[in-house]
């Protein structure tokens, strides 16, 4: 008989499925933004001038789909793209102050939507399970970068 925790992978899995599916039919249809776009908004509002690598590294993003957001977003004129001084070889993005107000249209929607969700938990148990999903998060990705072998 498989033990209960057996299975908490595949409950992940799921969870990251159906919240891609709920922030769909709530918020990206009545603000016409997907969900790897919303990302890329809420990545430059919290870290200004990351870069497009920055941004797939923090969300373990497919390069595509962060590539796609990039340029969808850009041709909103919603973000832009900066040479850095640091490196010239390779670009930051920013939130143009059309970026930052329709930040701030969507941001009530994605957080209602966001407390919808997590609502079900007690403070302490969303304090808990984020602090699980952190180190499953920190050693996957240690896994995934080969540094588990």
């Amino acid at each position: 008989m498989a033990k209960r925790s057996d299975n908490v992978l595949g409950l992940v899995h799921v969870l990251s499925s159906l919240i891609g599916r709920a922030f769909h039919g709530e918020v990206a249809l009545r603000h016409r933004l997907s969900l790897p776009e919303w990302r890329v908004l809420v990545t430059l509002v919290n870290h200004p001038g990351s870069t497009a690598a920055e941004i797939v590294e923090r969300w373990a993003m497919q390069p595509m789909m962060a590539s796609r957001a990039i340029r969808q977003l850009k041709r909103r004129g919603w973000i832009e793209r900066k040479v850095r001084r640091n490196d010239r070889r390779s670009y930051a993005l920013w939130l143009t102050e059309k970026g930052s107000v329709a930040h701030r249209r969507v941001a009530p929607d994605a957080n209602r939507r966001y407390h919808q969700i997590v609502g079900c938990l007690s403070p302490r148990e969303l304090a808990g399970l984020e602090d699980a999903l952190t180190r499953l998060t920190q050693r996957t990705r240690r896994l995934a970068e080969g540094a588990g072998h």
